[in-house]
């Protein structure tokens, strides 16, 4: 089953940030826990962690300013 990683709202205060760098490549298995990617906000710079066991794909560029929600990748769960 696929599911879409969305930006998360990190903070009560967040509303966008940008993907400053992905930890992982397309076509990687990623493991629940495993560190994806680094989240940049206004106030602070922080490591997101896999929510699920998998393959990752479709990942969103870095660099771009994104509103909380967006879609910034796909895991094909395991």
């Amino acid at each position: 089953m696929k599911v879409t990683l969305k930006l998360p709202k990190l903070a009560q205060s967040m509303q966008s940030g940008s993907i400053s760098s992905w930890l992982v490549a397309e076509g990687d298995q990623v493991t629940e826990g495993v560190p994806l990617y680094i989240v940049e906000t206004e106030k602070s710079a922080l490591e997101v962690e896999s929510p699920f066991t998998g393959t990752i794909s479709e990942l969103c560029p870095t660099g771009e300013e994104l509103a909380v929600g967006t879609p910034i990748a796909v895991i094909e769960r395991s």
